[in-house]
């Protein structure tokens, strides 16, 4: 029986065994630590161990980075891999392209906007800058939609509906 297991301890026992190193009950080795050098006293260091006092000395070195050339189909050596033909346009990752709607999707909010018509607090921001309280319609939009950026394209958009209707009622 182990010695912890008496007392119900289960991560407290060490299984010590012939020739090997400490290992915890399910046979994963222990950690050890070794003091780095900085620790041994006796042993000196030499300029180049020695930390600067001026970080700006430094120099990071020069690399030059040839051009990959064509694989060779070997598996080893400096050209080694399978040989591929490169791409002539590198495609536009989809990542890239959040956030820019596509005119089929503008067609169907366009064709929504017309058959649902406007939410209430639109209907308000309307008529709040037909009155010409600009500052209180968006104020009324960046309480309704959370940011002041939001409420400001909103109430460009009710703003650019108003022209819209009246641009259809008077001609």
């Amino acid at each position: 029986m182990r010695a912890g297991a008496m007392y119900g301890c289960r991560s407290a026992t060490l299984a010590l065994s012939p020739n090997r190193s400490p290992t915890h009950q399910h046979g994963r080795p222990t950690k050890t630590l070794q003091a780095p050098s900085r620790f041994y006293p006796h042993r000196r260091l030499s300029t180049r161990q020695l930390p600067s006092s001026n970080h700006r000395r430094r120099q990071t070195p020069v690399t030059t980075v040839e051009m990959a050339q064509e694989r060779s189909g070997i598996v080893v050596g400096l050209n080694k891999g399978h040989k591929t033909t490169p791409f002539n346009t590198p495609k536009t990752r989809i990542s890239r392209t959040k956030g820019q709607s596509s005119r089929r999707t503008a067609f169907v909010r366009d064709i929504a906007r017309e058959v649902a018509g406007l939410a209430p607090y639109e209907r308000r921001i309307i008529e709040l800058l037909r009155n010409t309280q600009d500052k209180r319609a968006r104020k009324l939009a960046k309480k309704r939609l959370g940011t002041f950026s939001r409420g400001k394209k909103k109430v460009e958009d009710m703003q650019r509906v108003i022209a819209e209707s009246r641009r259809v009622t008077g001609h």
